[in-house]
């Protein structure tokens, strides 16, 4: 199994029981606006989990854009025999697409939760080469997987774009618009997480760009 791959799945296998019943993303208020995360990202980083194996992480761009309700509707039901998954009860909720740009690139799907900023359920993804829906996938769906996008401002520098998660493997992705990150640069993000979490393990720099890994 890829670094990728290990990474993609750890995200896609976000355990939603892990939030307490009648909230969402722990009703942390974010600092979201869509047209400030619009665009390419790049992972430089992730807080793991006590899970997460001693494995190298691989840097990989992710494209964020908007899209609509009946386009992710008719996707649904395009791709999947019977179909269980649910949109969120939110009319006025955005819906946002995660293209990972990786070996196998694939998109995902997610829909705002309504009265929580930034704060997402994990709707579909579709695998862009063979066009069907991945065991993990189905898994993320059957549990409503929450993900929460957070815009770290940090003074003298770049924000982070942060992709909280509540799985076991991983604690939040860290991104940047552009490629490079280093421990010192990471501190910021780090005692963010310790506030709002409590106690974390120190950030896992990603090692190599994914197109050097395809480089024979």
């Amino acid at each position: 199994m890829t670094p990728f791959i290990l990474l993609a799945i750890s995200i896609m296998l976000v355990n939603s029981e892990a939030i307490p019943p009648g909230t969402r993303c722990n009703d942390f208020e974010a600092n979201f606006n869509l047209k400030d995360v619009i665009g390419a990202w790049h992972v430089v980083a992730i807080i793991p989990e006590k899970l997460f194996p001693e494995k190298q992480v691989t840097c990989y761009k992710v494209e964020i854009s908007e899209t609509d309700e009946a386009g992710l509707r008719w996707l649904i039901n395009k791709t999947i025999e019977s179909p269980t998954a649910k949109l969120p009860n939110n009319k006025t909720g955005i819906i946002i697409r995660q293209r990972y740009h990786s070996e196998h690139p694939f998109d995902v799907w997610s829909k705002a939760v309504s009265e929580v900023s930034g704060c997402f359920q994990q709707v579909i993804s579709l695998d862009l080469g063979k066009h069907d829906i991945p065991y993990f996938v189905d898994k993320a769906l059957k549990h409503d997987a929450m993900m929460q996008l957070h815009l770290l401002n940090v003074k003298g520098s770049e924000p982070f774009l942060l992709q909280l998660l509540w799985g076991r493997m991983i604690t939040v992705v860290i991104y940047r618009r552009k490629q490079g990150v280093t421990q010192d640069e990471l501190k910021p993000v780090f005692e963010f997480m310790n506030q709002l979490r409590g106690p974390q393990r120190l950030p896992k720099i990603c090692d190599s760009p994914l197109k050097d890994l395809l480089v024979f």
